[in-house]
């Protein structure tokens, strides 16, 4: 394949012409002395300065870590449309490991390098970078969300991601069951980390059984220590096939719903905390098809993002928290909109955040 700048040129092709480009900008940040490789991708600022988090990951290569912040980023920019929130959608990716890689040093030059963008992107966390690490950013970086309490952060966001999603299964069930109760419904997760361990104690607390996976088995072991009640599979292969599957919650890495796991998945429906996770355009169809509902992800896990853009008005956990629990009512309007245009309901997400990014553009 042709290469130009370093980049792929189908990465190139995404980012100028097709249909899931139109970013802004882009930039490529290194720092030699700290080993910094990392990829800002601004998508939009039509609502406002892009939010969206910094994903540390090992990436097998730098056209990969590329394609995974343009994608990353566009999803953001709708979901803080879907979320009410005045930002446009940017993320951004740290190539390497970070159980190795992560340094003060290190964290310190990606802040420098937020920073020089002047506010057009505000960072976070997301997979592989937590709370203590943005502490470090932000003394590089004012543009940097998800700090501490004592740094005047809002903590982890994972507890109101959780929760978020938790409002999408209680409108899933609405919608699908008429009723919003979870109470006996059988739930699997697949990834217990920051997210899914929240969400296993809200599902617990209203009566559901709850399955779970995760590719590091100590994570299990934690939940399942915590909550005796949940049961344990030993991958994700066997808890999209287990028989009385209602709601299969994907809360791990993106690209969960494909053309082999679509056709076996036994649950009615999917509401999980992964951005990302249909892994070509045609699988929510494919999920109509089947008859399993499809709550769109950028909605249900925007609980998260609503709280660190409240860190930047002055952080209050129960105002967020009431702009998180209407993802139930914004999930139902999506199912609405879905059957009266006759289109999945990620169809029908999307043509709802676009109205409101282009009414936007249009009264500058």
């Amino acid at each position: 394949m042709t290469e130009v700048t370093g980049v792929t040129a189908d990465v190139l092709h995404t980012l100028f012409r097709s249909d899931q480009g139109g970013h802004e900008q882009v930039v490529l940040c290194q720092d030699r002395a700290t080993g910094l490789k990392a990829v800002i991708a601004i998508h939009s600022t039509a609502l406002g300065p892009a939010l969206g988090g910094t994903r540390f990951h090992p990436y097998p290569d730098e056209a990969a870590a590329v394609a995974d912040a343009l994608q990353l980023a566009r999803g953001m920019s709708y979901k803080n449309a879907m979320a009410g929130l005045d930002h446009g959608g940017g993320k951004a990716v740290i190539i390497g490991d970070p159980a190795r890689d992560r340094t003060e040093e290190l964290l310190l030059a990606y802040g420098r390098m937020v920073a020089s963008l002047g506010g057009r992107y505000v960072t976070a966390c997301d997979v592989g970078t937590y709370v203590a690490d943005m502490d470090v950013v932000a003394r590089a970086c004012r543009w940097t969300t998800g700090r501490s309490p004592e740094q005047g952060g809002a903590g982890d966001s994972s507890v109101l991601t959780a929760f978020g999603v938790y409002q999408g299964m209680r409108a899933s069930a609405q919608h699908l069951w008429g009723d919003p109760s979870l109470r006996d419904r059988v739930v699997g997760i697949a990834g217990v980390g920051k997210v899914g361990r929240h969400l296993v104690g809200h599902l617990l607390a209203e009566g559901a059984q709850v399955v779970v996976t995760d590719v590091r088995g100590e994570a299990v072991d934690a939940i399942v220590e915590a909550h005796p009640a949940v049961r344990r599979v030993a991958d994700t292969e066997t808890l999209i096939r287990l028989a009385g599957l209602d709601i299969y919650a994907p809360c791990a890495l993106g690209g969960a719903l494909d053309d082999h796991t679509v056709p076996v998945l036994t649950a009615s429906v999917v509401c999980g905390a992964a951005n990302n996770q249909l892994a070509h355009p045609g699988v929510e169809k494919d999920l109509e098809d089947r008859g399993i509902l499809y709550a769109p992800d950028y909605v249900v896990n925007a609980g998260g993002v609503i709280q660190v853009a409240d860190e930047l008005h002055g952080f209050d956990f129960e105002r967020c928290r009431a702009k998180a629990a209407k993802i139930f009512d914004t999930t139902l309007a999506i199912f609405a909109r879905a059957k009266a245009d006759g289109v999945p309901p990620a169809a029908a997400a999307d043509r709802i955040a676009e109205q409101r990014m282009a009414d936007a553009r249009a009264s500058r």
